[in-house]
């Protein structure tokens, strides 16, 4: 039996504008004259794919198919969405990236769309709020192994109970692997983002497993600040999370120029609301002799108790100072060895020269970038890779202490 596919990509956007594919005459005053190219045909086509196509779409002539990929620029409305995936119980995959709603605003459908034979789900919204988060909330995809949503919620979308609900599935057979997922929280100038992603072994994708990635982008704190509660929704579905590790790139160094510069607000909620997961490692881009935000990020903002109870690895990178946007405020100063030692003693409740206790965990600390160091540090470091039961791994670090004869650090940052 002959596959049927249609394949449209268009390279010019200049060449979009009055494009309108067969199929639906209601908006044809706005988008040009529909024109059926197909010849009738479109009710044996199984895979469709339209790409920086600008026109309005009716699914509802595409009875059979299995494939489904719509990324820029084409707009159709989202009823008609809803009743085409209604009828498409042979859909396997589908994928709407950057596409319009006409008419009637996205919303939740009172009865759920079934989806039996799904196995690739992509839902993304990466320049606009297109109301994809609706639509999510409203699929029941029991067969998908590969999910990755990218969405611009408003604070409604996130707020949904269903949305966790839709998710717990695809997250609960990624995690069964035994290989940990990442949550990763970035900025630039504009937005924020929040996401959560599975790992593989070695953090290389294998094709044949399931895997998820799951972001939400924002201009304010909203997405960061309700992630963990989605997390932690999640969780409850699908049972144990497994081990995850943090990493919150440059977001809390301090030296962000703009909305989000030097405000802890947006992120210091992050590790204290992750309490009761499996942290296992944080990751942070920072200034070096700034480590205050990172040490403030990682304790209870009620109690000032340590959060991360399973943490096993802090990974420092420094920003080099050619990259830095500004540089953090004063009150955030705090050399490497100040830091080791106040998470030392947040974790294990000893000062620095009380032995770390018995039954503690141990931790290491990665360093990855140039960092300067004490001359008693350096001496330290010379015997071995433990400074006062803490492992300091440097491998990937240039560390600079007055002994090396490089210069000297900072007398304000050992205080």
């Amino acid at each position: 039996m002959t596959d049927f596919q249609l394949s449209l990509t268009m390279s010019d956007p200049a060449l979009e504008a009055g494009l309108s594919l067969p199929l639906g005459d209601d908006l044809s005053g706005e988008t040009g004259s529909p024109t059926d190219i197909l010849g009738g045909e479109a009710g044996n086509l199984k895979r469709v794919f339209f790409n920086n196509i600008g026109c309005f779409w009716d699914p509802s002539p595409f009875t059979a198919i299995v494939e489904l990929g719509l990324t820029n620029a084409i707009h159709l409305r989202y009823t008609d969405l809803i009743d085409f995936l209604r009828h498409a119980s042979g859909l396997q995959t589908l994928r709407l990236v950057n596409i319009e709603f006409v008419g009637a605003v996205p919303q939740v459908v009172d009865d759920t769309v079934s989806l039996p034979h799904l196995t690739e789900l992509v839902l993304a919204e990466l320049t606009e709020l297109i109301g994809l988060g609706y639509l999510y909330a409203s699929l029941e995809t029991p067969a998908c192994q590969i999910l990755h949503v990218d969405l611009r919620p408003p604070v409604a979308v996130l707020r949904l109970a269903a949305l966790p609900a839709r998710a717990a599935l695809g997250v609960q057979k990624a995690l069964a692997g035994d290989n940990g997922s990442i949550l990763a929280f970035h900025r630039n100038t504009s937005t924020q983002s929040a996401s959560w992603s599975s790992r593989d072994e070695g953090g290389v994708w294998q094709s044949e497993q399931p895997r998820f990635h799951i972001s939400f982008r924002g201009t304010d704190g909203g997405p960061a600040s309700l992630f963990s509660n989605f997390v932690k929704g999640v969780q409850m579905i699908a049972g144990d999370a497994g081990e995850i590790v943090v990493d919150v790139g440059d977001s809390v160094s301090g030296a962000i120029d703009g909305a989000f510069g030097h405000g802890l607000d947006a992120i210091v909620l992050f590790l204290d609301s992750f309490e009761g997961l499996k942290v296992v490692e944080v990751r942070a881009d920072f200034v070096d002799g700034y480590f205050q935000l990172l040490e403030e990020m990682m304790v209870s903002r009620e109690s000032e108790d340590w959060c991360l109870k399973g943490l096993k690895t802090i990974r420092l990178s420094a920003i080099p100072e050619e990259w830095l946007e500004t540089i953090p405020y004063e009150s955030a100063r705090c050399c490497l060895e100040q830091f080791i030692s106040h998470i030392r003693q947040k974790c294990y409740g000893v000062k620095r020269d009380e032995p770390i206790p018995e039954d503690g965990a141990s931790m290491s600390i990665v360093l990855e970038g140039t960092f300067a160091i004490q001359a008693a540090t350096s001496r330290a470091l010379e015997k071995g890779d433990d400074l006062w039961g803490i492992q300091i791994k440097s491998s990937n670090a240039d560390l600079v202490s007055p002994t090396d004869g490089r210069g000297e650090v900072d007398e304000k940052r050992s205080h």
